[in-house]
């Protein structure tokens, strides 16, 4: 049946790599649970076996982490089976910290709510202000159009064009 050999905590590599061993003959096959569920393996993340010798049972490899962030952060179990029985094993992977001092699922403090629009109140200083800046540049544009009409039809050497 097959054995888990070693299963050692997270390591930073080019890649985060969770380093196992397993002997098992037949060979068997590997699965990882995260957090209590099965872990969908894709281009990210992946079991990769790093050594195989021919003459030997025992299987060298490492559950593979391209950038993990918090998210990642949990409980990793090792499944091994083959036809004779099955073995499991957990390691606890910790990459980084949360970043976040809130739950992205709450609402922003001091942002409006989706409310009914007779009853918010919160975004009409910002909407005034910018009125106000739309009115101020545009007759700041009008002027220059104006000065540079009038001022600059007269030409300072007497040259008409």
């Amino acid at each position: 049946p097959p054995v888990i050999l070693l299963l050692h905590e997270a390591i930073p590599q080019h890649f985060w790599c969770i380093p196992f061993s397993v002997d098992g003959n037949p060979a068997p096959s590997i699965r990882w649970l995260f957090n209590g569920t099965a872990l969908r393996e894709g281009l990210y993340i992946h079991t990769r076996i790093m050594e195989y010798e021919h003459n030997s049972t025992v299987l060298h490899g490492c559950l593979q982490l391209n950038r993990p962030t918090h998210v990642n952060n949990g409980n990793y179990t090792l499944l091994v089976q083959n036809p004779l029985g099955s073995a499991a094993r957990s390691v606890q992977g910790r990459f980084m910290d949360n970043p976040f001092s809130f739950s992205p699922e709450e609402p922003i403090p001091g942002r409006c709510l989706r409310v009914p629009a007779e009853t918010q109140r919160c975004g009409t200083r910002g909407v005034s202000v910018a009125v106000a800046l739309a009115v101020s540049a545009c007759l700041s544009l009008s002027v220059i159009l104006l000065l540079l009409n009038k001022c600059g039809r007269r030409s300072k050497f007497g040259i008409n064009r």
